[in-house]
């Protein structure tokens, strides 16, 4: 992005800050009065700024920023249950919830999509399928379903979950494979493992080459992969670093993901924003520290000698609530992993 680039943004969030405050989101019924925002005070400045927030987008060398966003609520009471309150330079929000939109939100994803050019996309968890199987055939939920009985429900589960990409207009899916390693197994359970997987990687393969106008991620544990070939298509690759308790694990967890075959230069990280629960001193955090506040400067440098492709944000909504700026950390991501955008 040029320096002129850098001025339009610049210039659009200072006008954006000088007319929406705190107390735009809060119970209090306002008198009637509403402040215009850039977009009706400067229709030209802010189409413009439009044009070059979804041309940087659409650069391949830029790092990605994805975020995973509760929207479980369908009555929101607050900013942080809008989609369009996102920060703009996100690159795809995952709905938690990907079924059963309301009409509101259906609004707010497309408005994403045509305005600011923000990918919309949603998981499809390997894992949970089979947990659900297993519960159903009343098994072990850990135990490795026999392949030949397990492929009917398998691809019953796959058809309901992709049919949504079409129901709703979504850019695309995250497939969340975290899997198992294999040094333990039996060669009959390996055996089952690894059939298991190819038979759901190929239905997600087949799904690809037939909408490859979708965007595909990945996120697990990709090591796992005995298809790791299969990777070559996906847009980016993210591993777990939801488990790390500090800057070494992020970076065992990174260097463990970007081994043979997966391919290195679109592999990024995931972490956790913290819990609401102000007695949870876990989740979100590396030690002491904001996982989302280390990942940024963590991210923006090589690792092992590779450069981070991008960061995965779980929870995002979570770091809205900050009286100086929203999404104050989710902000810091995208400005320490792409310098130019301010």
């Amino acid at each position: 992005m040029n320096n002129k680039t850098n001025i339009i943004v610049t210039l659009l969030f200072a006008a954006s800050c000088a007319f929406v405050s705190c107390d735009d989101w809060t119970d209090v019924e306002s008198i009637g009065i509403k402040q215009p925002g850039i977009e009706e005070q400067n229709p030209e400045l802010y189409a413009k700024y439009l044009e070059n927030l979804c041309q940087y987008k659409a650069d391949a060398e830029h790092k990605k920023v994805y975020v995973w966003f509760d929207n479980s609520e369908k009555k929101p009471f607050s900013q942080a249950q809008h989609l369009v309150a996102l920060p703009d330079s996100i690159d795809a929000v995952a709905l938690e919830c990907p079924d059963n939109l309301a009409d509101w939100e259906r609004n707010e994803m497309s408005e994403m999509q045509t305005k600011k050019g923000t990918k919309v996309i949603y998981d499809i968890n390997f894992d949970s399928i089979k947990v659900a199987y297993n519960r159903q055939q009343e098994v072990v939920q850990e135990a490795e379903p026999v392949a030949q009985e397990f492929e009917t429900f398998l691809m019953d589960s796959l058809s309901t979950a992709l049919k949504l990409s079409q129901k709703y207009d979504y850019d695309g899916i995250c497939v969340s494979y975290t899997g198992k390693v294999s040094t333990h197994m039996t060669e009959e359970e390996k055996n089952e493992y690894i059939q298991n997987e190819t038979f759901f990687m190929g239905i997600i393969n087949d799904w690809h080459l037939r909408n490859s106008d979708k965007i595909i991620a990945f996120k697990g544990k990709p090591q796992n992969l005995y298809a790791k070939t299969y990777l070559k298509e996906y847009d980016i690759i993210f591993a777990l670093g939801t488990e790390a308790t500090n800057r070494d694990m992020l970076t065992y967890e990174y260097s463990l993901a970007t081994g043979q075959e997966v391919p290195e230069n679109r592999v990024g990280i995931i972490i956790s924003t913290p819990s609401l629960d102000s007695s949870d001193k876990t989740t979100g955090y590396l030690g002491a520290d904001l996982a989302i506040d280390k990942v940024a400067e963590w991210a923006a440098l090589p690792q092992s000698g590779k450069q981070v492709a991008g960061v995965g944000i779980y929870n995002v909504s979570n770091d809205y609530f900050y009286t100086d700026k929203n999404y104050k950390y989710t902000r810091k991501v995208i400005s320490s992993l792409n310098p130019p955008i301010k």
